[in-house]
């Protein structure tokens, strides 16, 4: 098991919190002065980030994608019982 790959993980995930943040309390579409991405942008950025680090994590056999496919499934399951989230949206 690579412990690289998990902290970069782990920052990874720092990094989409902190972007959250950031479309919640100025909106996705503010601009921090100085940068040159929307907050979206910047969301969208460190999604892609994540994503990559969970691929890798596939690659390198540390998790198994079935079992990442049914954990999603599960949580669209949950959130049609326990949020708002439109329905057409959890179907896909």
């Amino acid at each position: 098991m690579s412990n690289e790959t998990l902290l970069i993980l782990a920052e990874e995930c720092a990094e989409v919190i902190q972007a959250v943040s950031k479309c919640t309390r100025f909106g996705l579409h503010g601009v921090k002065p100085g940068k040159p991405k929307t907050n979206m942008e910047h969301l969208e950025e460190e999604l892609g980030d994540l994503l990559a680090m969970v691929e890798i994590l596939v690659d390198q056999g540390i998790v198994v994608k079935q079992h990442l496919d049914n954990a999603k499934s599960a949580k669209r399951e949950k959130l049609k019982l326990w949020s708002t989230i439109d329905h057409a949206i959890l179907n896909k």
